[in-house]
């Protein structure tokens, strides 16, 4: 499995990538590794990347999911499964990994005054179970999403 919560992705992969615009919502995008895209983006269009450095713009409100500096752009349509785009707050998922959803996590936390999800989620980073680098749409670690 992936150390991916305990390194930077970015690094891994493209050396010292900086911030973008989403050239659609203007909204500040973080560098992906390519890996996560092959993962993400739906077949032939995964099979045909352009080599190019790639941003994952994480406004649920835009259109786009992934961009390139050089003018690539992959919309919710052009990627295989959910990555939050569209939907409401609590329908979000936090944890691609292992399928955990803000509502879920809130109605634990409404019942316990924690959450089971994120203590299972936690121990299992710590395990280095996790695979967020090609899991998580984001190519990054979930555990800083997961409500106090």
């Amino acid at each position: 499995m992936s150390s991916c919560c305990t390194s930077s992705p970015a690094k891994k992969d493209t050396g010292t990538q900086q911030q973008m615009d989403c050239p659609h919502c203007g909204k500040l995008a973080k560098p992906v590794q390519l890996i996560t895209l092959l993962h993400h983006v739906v077949a032939p269009l995964n099979q045909q990347l352009p080599c190019d450095e790639y941003f994952f713009c994480a406004n649920i409100s835009c259109g786009i999911v992934y961009f390139s500096k050089t003018g690539t752009v992959f919309d919710h349509t052009k990627v295989r499964k959910n990555t939050n785009k569209g939907l409401s707050d609590t329908s979000i998922t936090l944890c691609y990994c292992f399928d955990v959803t803000q509502a879920r996590v809130l109605e634990e936390i409404g019942q316990t005054g924690e959450s089971a999800s994120k203590a299972f989620v936690v121990e299992q980073t710590k395990l280095k179970n996790c695979a967020c680098d090609v899991r998580n749409p984001s190519g990054r670690c979930c555990l800083k999403d997961f409500p106090k």
